[in-house]
């Protein structure tokens, strides 16, 4: 609810700005062509700001992933132990076991850092 709110004051502000800058030209253009600069200024602002975006992130390399030490293994009887329980969990309740896999994955990806700061 709150997500089609804000769309809609952004829609709302957006009408507003383009009646702003109409009204604002009326004076020196004529009504066709006040209608037609308020639109190209509310299009191009924008497709302006996409497009540098765009640039900018094709700029940029892409992130270099690390290739997985083979030295350690991918998975261990723990980890095997707890995605059976895991599984069993979901038959029954699939809810709560998103919740304990985002958990698990979460505790994972913690671990993992606090070991690479080591």
């Amino acid at each position: 609810m709150l997500l089609v709110t804000a769309s809609a004051l952004i829609w709302v502000g957006t009408a507003f700005a383009g009646y702003a800058i109409y009204v604002a030209l009326i004076p020196e253009t004529k009504e066709a062509w006040a209608a037609a600069i308020a639109a190209i200024v509310l299009v191009i602002g924008p497709l302006g700001w996409t497009a540098m975006l765009v640039i900018r992130r094709s700029s940029r390399p892409g992130p270099r992933l690390h290739q997985p030490d083979p030295r350690i293994p991918a998975a261990n009887e723990a980890d095997s132990a707890t995605l059976n329980l895991l599984a069993k969990v979901a038959q029954e309740k699939p809810l709560l076991a998103v919740v304990f896999a985002g958990i698990l994955g979460a505790s994972e990806a913690l671990a993992q850092r606090k070991n690479h700061r080591l």
